[in-house]
Order: C-alpha cells, then sequence, then structure tokens
C-alpha cells in the first residue's frame, strides 16, 4: 500500500496509510523502543535510543543518522553522513487508538503530530497528522517529509512481516549509578519496589555472580502468587546485569523458560544514569502475552518506586 497525502490546512500535511498487520502489533512497534529502532525513519536512516518513556508527560529522545550521500541524484536525502537530535514529547496516548506528540530537536519544538489507530479489516489504519507553524514551514518540510513518510512506513510494513520477541525501552533515571546499582543488586534494596503496587515481593534471593541464583517470590492484591527462579549469565558492576530463567542456578536447563533480561547502565553524569531494559523471549506468542501484561508500563512504575525509595 503507499500513502494517501493531503494538506487539511495552510499549516497541516495528512498522511492515511493501511498497514497489513493487527492493530496490537502496529501499536507495539509505534511504543516499544526495540521494535522503533528497527524501523523508524527513511530508508538508509538509523536511530540510537537515549531514552523513551511512551505515557503522557514522557518524552523520547533519540539521535537519527543519516545515510550519506545517495546515489540517486533526485533522492532528498542525500549529502555527508549527519547525525540528527531528535526529541519527542507526548501528550497523550491512548492505547491502540491515539498517539499525540510534540516533535522538535534537544533545543526546540519544531511540530506537532498526531496518529489515531483503527482496525480496518485484518489490518490497521494510520492516520496521521503533521502541524507546522507557518504554510511556508509545512511547504518546505513536505518536500522530504512526504517522500520520507512513504519510505519509513515501507519500513514498518517489511518489519512486522516477521516476528519479533522481544521487549525494551531506555530511560534516564535521576540517581548516580552506584546507588542504581546497588537497588537491582542487593536484597533489601530490591525487595521494595521490584514489582509495581500493590503487588509485593516477600522473598528474594540474590547470588551474585555468572550461574548464581536470581528469585523473587511475588504476591498479588487476590491471592496471586508468582514464584520465578532465574540464573545470572552476566554481571558487570555499575554497568551490564544480564539473568534468564531458561536456566536454574549453576546452569542446569529449566523446564518451562520463560525470557532472558538484560539491564545495561550508563553513567550520563554524576546525579543521573541512562537505564536501557531488554526482555528476550523464545517466541512471538510468549512475547505477546509478555505484552498483555503491561510490559513496559509496569516496569516504568516500578522504577518510579525505585527512585522513591532510594531519596527515603
Amino acid at each position: 500500500m503507499s500513502d494517501i497525502v493531503t494538506y487539511p490546512s495552510p499549516t497541516e500535511m495528512h498522511f492515511s496509510r493501511f498497514i497489513a498487520a493487527p492493530l496490537t502489533l502496529v501499536w507495539r512497534a509505534h511504543t516499544e523502543q526495540g521494535q522503533l529502532e528497527r524501523w523508524w525513519g527513511p530508508e538508509g536512516f538509523s536511530i540510537t535510543t537515549q531514552e523513551m518513556d511512551v505515557r503522557l508527560g514522557g518524552r523520547w529522545k533519540f539521535i537519527m543518522h543519516g545515510p550519506g550521500v545517495s546515489t540517486d541524484p533526485n533522492s532528498p536525502f542525500g549529502g555527508p553522513p549527519t547525525d540528527y537530535p531528535n526529541l519527542i514529547q507526548y501528550e497523550e496516548v491512548v492505547p491502540e487508538a491515539k498517539l499525540v506528540w510534540s516533535h522538535g530537536n534537544f533545543e526546540e519544538v519544531m511540530f506537532h503530530v498526531t496518529t489515531t489507530f483503527k482496525a480496518e479489516g485484518d489490518g490497521t489504519r494510520l492516520e496521521t497528522t503533521m502541524r507546522l507553524p507557518s504554510q511556508a514551514a509545512r511547504d518546505a518540510k513536505a518536500t522530504y517529509a512526504v517522500p520520507g513518510h512513504e519510505s519509513t512506513m515501507g519500513k514498518l510494513e517489511a518489519y512486522l512481516r516477521h516476528p519479533h520477541h522481544e521487549l525494551s525501552f531506555t530511560r534516564v533515571l535521576q540517581a548516580p549509578v552506584a546507588r542504581v546499582w546497588a537497588a537491582w543488586t542487593v536484597r533489601e534494596q530490591l525487595m521494595p519496589w521490584y514489582c509495581p503496587k500493590p503487588w509485593q515481593v516477600t522473598e528474594c534471593e540474590i547470588d551474585l555472580r555468572p550461574g548464581g541464583a536470581f528469585r523473587t517470590l511475588m504476591h498479588g492484591p487476590n491471592g496471586e502468587i508468582h514464584d520465578l527462579m532465574s540464573c545470572y549469565l552476566v554481571v558487570e558492576p555499575e554497568r551490564r546485569l544480564i539473568w534468564t530463567n531458561a536456566l536454574q542456578p549453576g546452569y542446569a536447563p529449566a523446564s518451562k523458560p520463560w525470557c532472558t533480561c538484560a539491564v545495561e547502565l550508563q553513567a550520563v553524569s554524576e546525579t543521573e544514569t541512562r537505564l536501557t531494559a531488554r526482555v528476550m523471549h523464545a517466541d512471538s506468542a510468549t512475547c505477546e502475552d509478555h505484552a498483555k501484561m503491561g510490559f513496559p508500563h509496569g516496569w516504568h512504575v516500578a522504577l518510579d518506586q525505585m527512585l522513591a525509595s532510594l531519596v527515603q
């Protein structure tokens, strides 16, 4: 399918696109970092996320890497390799229905975007309106935004034809890296925040070494019980932590593997830490089930609880 492009007002351009994929998958592709990084931007472009939090008031901060000189003399994307800073700030997030955001560089807002998602047969209809401050700005933007959107949607369609097994996000935390590391690796610090309230961790075992045990016993408000035993694979202090429940402590095979988790930390400043979380699954069905459980929203709530515990 191709874009249907219209100009509803002197300052707006509108893109209508049918995507041959279910609504839930298209929504997740727009709101999960690990998926966005595989298709966002025109052909030849790539992105590096610095932080992402898709909720009201949250933001997505990333660098778009240009492809360099184009071999097509008619391409609007020619020129030397260039990095473009981008900052999206979410103004409205209605799950599987609507995203509204402001879009600019790290210095100023340049335009606003509204995208609606609607099931249409076996696929999804995307309606995207881009609003700029003037007709001159819109006309200038259209010269590369129109072919850029067409190319980007083509990448999205190609990506959605293949199964995906990973969930991920990046967030900048207002806490030093040493304290964030301790919150993940010290039993007494991890237990108060590790699952969103009213759930709570009632038992925890941490044997912080490759092959060591990481076990949490969680209780829900209605008597639910979730007992998860995992095995640490990588322990790099204040940098990287990887564990999996595909293996039991001592690397013994598990009978019911679910996922492998990786947390990477990077000091942004003396008081800020960039955290990237990745959760990898054996198949797309398991990944889908995990997404329906509320990832990454639940993780963000838990991280909010962690930050609150660090200031007490």
